[in-house]
């Protein structure tokens, strides 16, 4: 997994804006056309859509800052987030506190590896994996004990959601040269800041490196540059 990432990591600092919610994000112009080939646009309607059917408790594993769990929180439902990252789950605090303080009574948050979960028996009638977040489990053996982990606390008759990107949609020689991404406002300074990408080849156990780095201008005019990189496995081929 990505565990290894400091609290204070770029990919945290930027993740609110990275990824920006429609329903609380701080700067609504951040939800721009890039969220469509994101596929960040209507991910969270579908998880309401889906709750709806199912019921709730409801699970979202690697839970990041709350982009799906605090818009589902708002709906009615009952959410429990887990997720390996303290730095994630501070922020994930800190957009709670700010939309309202209402909400935390709907919402359990859990610092845990999800290749170990172990949450003392309870079952949820809907657990969800999004927005590639499957993909951060960097080793088969690892997603496949998450699967595990996460079959054991499903109801009877539970649903797990999993958004994963089409691999087949992506170049295995990655693409080298680093190009501007999008161009939004820090959810953390309010400064503008423009992210650059690029990404590796597939190595031997099909894991790619996804990095660049954010540029920040400041209210001087200077810019400020912060990297970024992690993995992601690209291919899973489970077995039958």
């Amino acid at each position: 997994m990505n565990a290894d990432i400091s609290d204070d990591d770029s990919s945290i600092q930027y993740y609110d804006s990275d990824y920006p919610s429609e329903e609380h994000g701080l700067y609504p112009e951040n939800f721009d056309e890039v969220t469509k080939f994101q596929g960040l646009a209507f991910d969270v309607a579908r998880y309401k859509d889906l709750a709806q059917g199912c019921g709730d408790p409801i699970l979202e594993l690697c839970c990041g800052t709350g982009r799906v769990a605090i818009p589902l929180a708002q709906a009615g439902f009952q959410i429990v987030g887990v997720d390996v990252s303290a730095g994630m789950l501070q922020r994930f605090r800190e957009n709670l506190e700010r939309v309202s303080d209402d909400l935390s009574a709907r919402i359990e948050l859990i610092e845990q590896d999800v290749t170990e979960l172990s949450l003392g028996g309870r079952e949820f009638p809907l657990a969800i994996i999004a927005f590639n977040s499957f993909l951060c489990i960097t080793d088969f053996e690892w997603q496949c004990r998450t699967l595990q982990s996460v079959a054991k606390h499903l109801a009877p008759g539970g649903v797990l959601v999993l958004d994963v990107i089409n691999p087949l949609s992506l170049n295995p020689e990655g693409e080298p040269q680093p190009k501007p991404f999008f161009t939004r406002r820090s959810a953390v300074s309010g400064a503008v800041y423009t992210r650059f990408a690029m990404a590796g080849a597939f190595d031997e156990n099909q894991r790619q490196r996804l990095h660049g780095w954010y540029d920040e201008v400041d209210d001087a005019g200077t810019v400020k540059r912060k990297f970024y990189s992690l993995y992601c496995l690209r291919f899973a081929h489970f077995k039958s």
